[in-house]
């Protein structure tokens, strides 16, 4: 398609040039008499008004239909206005009818237009004149994937490969095919073809470029992007990338001077702000990263991923009303990351904001329904004075439970009257647990219980032996934390 547009536009050109700037024969014929004003004087002449009317009179030489055509078309063209450039189509001369480029183009335009079912009947056109017609195919091929339809579409795409392996178009299509499903290696080798076919085709480089990245090849990932760049030294998307690996690199300098040379080109690109915050932040620039992340979210405030690290930076901060504000913009912005959802319920929770932290507990328990939630919401209605709310939180979900686990009796002494008997043979199943995670989880909730119970001593106990473990990856962690600060 990308050789249909530039035979079109030559198509267009030529006949303007050829037949725009055509001589008449009444010039052919005529004696060319040059005069050098400077030397020579002449009277001047009055025009009589006779005179004045007969030149009055005079019209400009109207246009052939075909160089008319062609002009309208590509003022068209010129303002960027699809509609108009396919109205033309309407009055296109008999001389153009058959014009095989044309009719490329103007299916071109049909799917700029999002009209595909148009642009196929026009590609099909083109077929029943030159069956073999690559562009045609391509035409069709683009339409059939835009609308939708698979299987026309692979027949298309299959059609087209069969005839012509190295087929720059088709294997750029069918790359992009693979790049969605993930399926990056496939990708790669399709876009390496499209290369084979068309080494100018800098779609199929930065695909190529891409999906080395995306499959592991980082020293060959680098190489393509440089290339891209020594192509095209204004190429901001190459630039970005070669940022995202010196981050992953953890050259962070590096990578900040390649990400200001990507927004320096295309400063309203809001992956590139997200990443330079990244980037300052990890080398201890924290004012300068929110004020990135910030002008991404003035970019797109419809978008989740600023929020998320804006939020993530304050609550390190500590600055915890600032963050809460933030999650809040994740979910809006993006209902189904629930990870969110429960860093809300820690932040209202450690707020005492215990109405939030249970509407955002019970909020995540729908996305992952653990036990540990459930914990938290009675433990909200524990600090609200709720304790009979507390105990119907916990009584269903005992029912969900393996009557053996540790879960399980954990919950139940929540639920039922303290027993010295049942505290004890709990604290020596939670020290036998293997799992690191999981021991830590269930020492938390008996210092919690201690907490809500009123023995703070014993609740200050288990949060430090919660706070002592190394690398800890569950969220009460921080509520441990928070508990010895009081």
């Amino acid at each position: 398609m990308r050789k249909t547009r530039i035979l079109a536009a030559f198509f267009i050109s030529t006949c303007i040039l050829t037949t725009g700037c055509a001589s008449t024969p009444e010039q052919e014929n005529s004696d060319t008499i040059t005069v050098n004003l400077s030397k020579t004087k002449t009277p001047a002449k009055t025009n009589t008004k006779e005179e004045t009317k007969k030149q009055e009179s005079k019209k400009e030489p109207e246009d052939p239909p075909n160089i008319k055509f062609v002009k309208q078309l590509q003022a068209k063209l010129d303002a960027g206005d699809t509609k108009g450039a396919i109205e033309c189509f309407a009055s296109i001369p008999k001389g153009l009818e058959k014009d095989m480029e044309l009719k490329l183009l103007l299916g071109a335009l049909y799917i700029s237009d999002s009209q595909y079912d148009n642009a196929i009947t026009t590609g099909n056109k083109v077929l029943e004149v030159e069956p073999q017609n690559m562009d045609a195919l391509e035409l069709i091929s683009m339409a059939q994937r835009a609308k939708g339809d698979k299987k026309s579409y692979k027949e298309t795409l299959d059609r087209i490969l069969t005839a012509d392996p190295f087929n720059s178009s088709a294997n750029v299509q069918k790359a992009e095919d693979y790049a969605l499903s993930k399926k990056w290696k496939l990708a790669r080798e399709c876009y390496r073809k499209a290369l084979k076919g068309d080494k100018t085709n800098m779609d199929a480089r930065f695909g190529y470029a891409q999906m080395t990245y995306y499959s592991g090849d980082i020293d060959d990932a680098k190489d393509a992007f440089q290339y891209i760049i020594d192509v095209n030294p204004n190429d901001a998307a190459a630039y970005a990338y070669l940022g995202k690996i010196a981050a992953e690199e953890e050259n962070y300098l590096k990578a900040t001077r390649y990400v200001t040379k990507a927004i320096e080109l295309d400063p309203k690109n809001y992956d590139y702000w997200v990443d330079y915050g990244n980037d300052l932040r990890y080398q201890g620039k924290y004012d300068e990263a929110i004020k990135a992340w910030n002008k991404a979210v003035e970019l797109d405030s419809s978008y989740f991923l600023a929020y998320s690290y804006l939020a993530g930076i304050y609550d390190e901060q500590n600055k915890y009303d600032e963050a809460l504000k933030n999650y809040l913009k994740v979910i809006e912005t993006n209902p189904k990351y629930y990870y969110a959802y429960e860093e809300i319920a820690i932040l209202a929770y450690h707020l005492e904001k215990y109405d939030d932290a249970i509407k955002y507990f019970n909020k995540t328990y729908e996305y992952s329904d653990s036990f540990a939630y459930k914990l938290m919401i009675a433990a909200c209605y524990q600090k609200k004075g709720d304790n009979l709310k507390a105990k119907n939180t916990l009584l269903p979900i005992l029912k969900t439970l393996n009557k053996d686990s540790t879960e399980y009796l954990l919950v139940r002494f929540w639920c039922e009257a303290y027993s010295r008997n049942a505290e004890t043979s709990l604290i020596a199943k939670i020290n036998k647990e293997d799992n690191s995670n999981k021991r830590g989880k269930m020492l938390f909730y008996m210092g919690l219980y201690y907490e809500l119970n009123g023995f703070g001593e014993k609740a200050a106990e288990y949060y430090a032996k919660v706070t002592g473990m190394q690398a800890p990856m569950f969220f009460e962690y921080r509520i441990a934390e928070w508990g010895l600060l009081k």
